[in-house]
C-alpha cells in the first residue's frame, strides 16, 4: 500500500489500462477464449523451445556459444540468453534465431530492414 501511495500516478495509470484491457477482452472474445489462446500460445512456445533450443532453456551470458545471440550486459543485471540446437535445417534455424535474438540486435535488424541504405551510385 505504501508503494501504491508513493507511486500513485503510476498505479492509477496501471489500474486504468488493466481494467480497460479486461473490459475489451470481455467484449471481444471473452475470458474462456482468452484462457484457451494463452494455453495454445504456451504450448507452441514449449514446442518451439524443444525444437530450437539446446539444453533446457536459458543460459548465463558466458555460456552463450554464438556471440551474435549474447545480450548486452549492463550494470549489475545478468541477462540470460539461449543456444540453438546444431544441425537445424536453414529455414528452421532462421526462425529459431529470430525467436532468441536479443533486443538490441533485433532492433538493429529491424532498423536496417525499415531504413535500408540508399543504393550506392556508381559512375557510368
Amino acid at each position: 500500500e505504501k508503494l501504491k501511495a508513493w507511486n500513485r500516478l503510476d498505479w492509477e495509470i496501471y489500474s486504468h489500462f488493466n481494467r480497460t484491457f479486461w473490459e475489451r477482452i470481455d467484449r471481444a472474445i471473452g475470458r474462456e477464449r482468452m484462457r484457451r489462446e494463452v494455453r495454445a500460445l504456451r504450448a507452441r512456445q514449449a514446442e518451439l523451445a524443444r525444437t530450437c533450443l539446446q539444453g533446457t532453456g536459458s543460459v548465463g551470458p558466458k555460456d552463450i556459444k554464438d556471440s551474435s545471440l549474447r545480450p548486452l550486459q549492463h550494470g549489475g543485471a545478468r541477462i540470460l540468453g539461449y543456444n540453438l540446437k546444431q544441425g537445424l535445417d536453414p529455414e528452421l534455424e532462421r526462425t529459431c534465431r529470430r525467436l532468441v535474438t536479443p533486443e538490441l540486435q533485433y532492433s538493429s535488424l529491424l532498423y536496417k530492414k525499415q531504413f535500408p541504405p540508399p543504393p550506392s551510385e556508381t559512375p557510368g
